[in-house]
């Protein structure tokens, strides 16, 4: 990796830890700043033949444009009914949600697997399981499910194992902090949060 791709890849990485930060605070903002990252690491993921990561990035742009959106409407809306806009608001999972979810998602690994088996990618299933688990994660996060960080402290650690296999350092130090973000989050949610009601 050349000093403009190592650079350009701590600058993605910077992004990704304002990002998360935003998320743990369930901040509107975050959207933006996933919008940002993502389009910085498609290119980082393009460049290392990491071609589930580099797909979900479209994912999470979809995902960045449109819970901005819905999450704007929804704040609006509390606000003309008089409801407190502090704190952070959280939704129980649905069993039936959850099993769908995870179904789809479990489907989504093994077809990614297979195809990125056929590329040149250098870790294909490792690949596509840190990918279904993130869309899985931002799913439940747009939702504002509380175990959506359960899935990113597992999504993460397979991911710093995927990115000192292929020496990405800076991404794989940004995957550590999300780890430690992602704890955080868990206490942060369950001490702060207000259940809400879909």
């Amino acid at each position: 990796m050349d000093n403009f791709n190592l650079y350009f890849e701590i600058f993605a990485a910077v992004m990704g830890i304002t990002y998360v930060t935003l998320e743990v605070l369930q901040k509107r903002s975050m959207w933006v700043m996933l919008f940002i990252t993502s389009i910085c690491y498609g290119i980082v993921y393009y460049i290392t033949g990491l071609y589930a990561m580099m797909a979900l990035q479209f994912y999470y742009i979809y995902m960045a444009i449109s819970t901005f959106i819905v999450w704007g409407r929804n704040s609006r809306a509390g606000e003309k009914a008089n409801q407190s806009s502090t704190g952070i608001e959280i939704r129980k999972l649905n069993p039936r949600v959850a099993l769908a979810s995870i179904g789809v998602s479990a489907v989504a690994f093994v077809a990614l697997g297979f195809i990125f088996g056929l590329t040149d990618n250098p870790r294909p299933w490792i690949d596509s399981a840190a990918a279904v688990l993130s869309m899985l994660a931002t799913y439940w996060l747009s939702k504002k499910y509380i175990e959506q960080w359960y899935v990113w402290i597992v999504c993460n650690a397979i991911s710093i194992w995927l990115y000192i296999s292929q020496g990405m350092w800076p991404t794989m130090i940004l995957f550590v902090a999300y780890t430690i973000m992602s704890i955080t989050g868990i206490f942060l949610w369950r001490k702060k949060g207000v259940v809400i009601s879909d």
